[in-house]
């Protein structure tokens, strides 16, 4: 395993400080498959989906299993903690595992399930660079971003203002909000 602490960047999260949102499982998987669907048409094709853990693992396997790819996960470590409502720091540490390929090539998706800043996205993706061809592609997609993101991703499903408590974290104590169900991709 490789482990790289990445310089400070990425925007600053923006929070309404209200109830937090939270998805549904539900939406969560439909979510998933409609970012599969709107990267079946990439050029170059997508041939690998990287899950960042721990929070993108579980719809980057949506996505690979939509676009009958091979999965594989990175670990990147943003937050100290998890509670809710901590601001970006911008220093994210990556750990590659062993048994990524040594080399991608082709449209390499980096999933996760918040682009909180964009920090998680441009560190792993300067962790991946080695191991991406000259013909590699590397493209961010997530299920939610941050209103205060700056750095990506190419696609994502909600736009949100506030903390995200995704079904897959430790629940909330308190008020939730329901996200809409979700239709389309949102692109750049």
């Amino acid at each position: 395993m490789t482990d790289t602490a990445q310089q400070p960047t990425g925007g600053r999260r923006l929070f309404t400080r209200s109830a937090p949102y939270a998805p549904t499982r539900y939406q969560c998987y439909d979510g998933a498959r409609l970012l599969a669907e709107s990267a079946a048409s990439f050029d170059p094709p997508v041939t690998a989906v990287i899950g960042i853990a721990n929070g993108g693992t579980r719809p980057a396997a949506v996505i690979a299993d939509c676009l009958e790819v091979p999965l594989y996960n990175v670990t990147a470590r943003h937050n100290r903690t998890d509670e809710p409502w901590q601001q970006a720091t911008g220093d994210v540490s990556v750990v590659l595992s062993n048994d990524l390929p040594d080399r991608f090539d082709g449209t390499v998706l980096l999933v996760d399930d918040i682009a909180g800043s964009g920090a998680t996205f441009t560190a792993v993706a300067r962790a991946l660079g080695p191991k991406l061809g000259s013909s590699a592609v590397p493209k961010t997609l997530a299920l939610c971003r941050n209103a205060g993101c700056t750095e990506g991703p190419d696609g994502w499903i909600w736009d949100v203002n506030n903390w995200v408590v995704f079904p897959w974290e430790a629940s909330h104590d308190g008020d939730t909000r329901q996200l809409p169900v979700p239709k389309k991709v949102a692109t750049p």
